[in-house]
């Protein structure tokens, strides 16, 4: 009897071992601001958007400025989901800057890093963008515009108020 519990016991560890390899090697999720705060905490260095809000839809990230989102350009270390780098101009409802130098990113309502812009600190995100206006660069065109479907450009700041 005790020599069937042993072969029981081993048999059940190995069934465990089994389950929790094949569920690691299972494709990683696309990354969201909530997922893994200790990860969030170093930062990626990049700066995601998504097409709807709550983090729906398409998706793209960059690691460099981009001056235009007409086009998704690897040459601004920037990539879209299944490599769909058609524009993302004025899509955006879903933002995440998961920094790794602590730098705000700053959102424009124009091409050019023109117009108004909207300040997305590091490590923060905004699931939805309809509650987000252009609230820097009051002398700028498109001051208190929304920010939902409507972000053409971005740059990495030192601050907000380096614009």
């Amino acid at each position: 009897m005790r020599a069937v519990r042993s072969v029981l016991a081993t048999v059940a560890a190995a069934a465990a071992a089994l389950a929790f390899t094949a569920t690691a090697a299972q494709a990683a999720p696309r990354p969201t601001p909530h997922a893994d705060a200790q990860r969030a905490a170093a930062g990626s260095g990049y700066l995601y958007v998504s097409q709807d809000a709550n983090w729906a839809g398409r998706w793209c990230w960059w690691y460099n400025a981009d001056n235009n989102w007409d086009t998704i350009n690897t040459a601004e270390n920037a990539n879209c989901d299944n490599n769909n780098r058609a524009s993302m101009r004025n899509l955006a409802s879903s933002a995440w800057n998961d920094s790794n130098g602590g730098r705000p990113v700053a959102l424009y309502i124009h091409p050019d890093y023109t117009g108004a812009y909207a300040c997305l600190g590091a490590g923060d995100a905004w699931d939805n963008l309809t509650g987000v206006w252009f609230s820097w660069g009051s002398n700028r065109d498109g001051y208190m515009a929304n920010a939902n479907d409507n972000i053409a450009s971005h740059r990495w700041r030192t601050s907000c108020s380096a614009g």
